[in-house]
């Protein structure tokens, strides 16, 4: 039997639940009946790329400070990154290809680090101009914004929503959270643990590559994982 995943936060599910006629998603904890056919819910678009955490070679993608990461196997394989204080961010993997419109989900899991100022997230439409990024944080809260060149033509991050708190956002350490970001045209939704928690609309960048993104702080150190990461067709918004 194969995986499938959930409707509204897209985590694969174990095959041994789909034994069941109801199933419950161990992310978002959704309750949804298992379709016979396992055909894909309608807001859940097909899978464009995914990535093979177990395996050091992912077609699609390529890996970032690589002596830094570690491959982790289980159910789901976990790549982990492990990274010294600093004021940017860093990447752990990168898409191969510039994506415009796509459904990005996965699940992130800090392991270290101080909480108050730990982050992760994604980059995206990404290129030497700039681009969009996205970070959750161990204390339950999410910001998004753009990277864009200043006067001088250096590449800054511009908030577009500072840090806030979300209630579907797990805080701590060793907690899993998913994270769904959906890019269609000028619009963007932001999903969090399958809860919609904002949309928004921007036209700088139309196209780019997408990164898995840490950010430590001068203060602080920062061990986080990925899990179950997809790139699906996006919906309709």
């Amino acid at each position: 039997m194969r995986a499938h995943n959930c409707p509204n936060c897209g985590a694969a599910l174990p095959a041994r639940m789909l034994k069941n006629e109801i199933a419950v998603c161990e992310f978002c904890g959704t309750s949804f009946r298992i379709p016979k056919t396992l055909t894909p819910e309608p807001d859940m678009g097909d899978l464009l790329l995914g990535a093979d955490f177990s395996q050091q070679t992912m077609p699609g993608w390529e890996t970032v400070n690589d002596d830094m990461l570690s491959l982790h196997k289980g159910s789901p394989a976990e790549l982990r990154g492990a990274f010294k204080p600093q004021l940017s961010s860093y990447y752990l993997l990168k898409s191969s290809g510039f994506l415009d419109n796509f459904d990005v989900s996965s699940t992130i899991r800090f392991f270290g680090g101080d909480k108050e100022w730990i982050r992760a997230g994604y980059f995206f439409r990404h290129t030497s101009e700039g681009g969009y990024g996205v970070m959750i944080s161990a204390q339950a809260t999410y910001m998004f914004g753009y990277v864009a060149k200043d006067e001088k033509g250096e590449l800054l991050f511009y908030t577009v929503m500072p840090w806030t708190w979300h209630i579907a956002l797990r805080p701590g350490m060793n907690v899993f959270n998913r994270l769904r970001v959906i890019c269609n045209g000028s619009g963007f939704r932001i999903y969090l643990n399958g809860a919609l928690a904002s949309s928004f609309q921007d036209e700088r960048f139309k196209m780019g590559k997408l990164y898995l993104a840490a950010e430590p702080s001068e203060k602080s150190s920062i061990e986080v994982g990925f899990s179950d990461l997809q790139v699906r067709e996006a919906p309709k918004l």
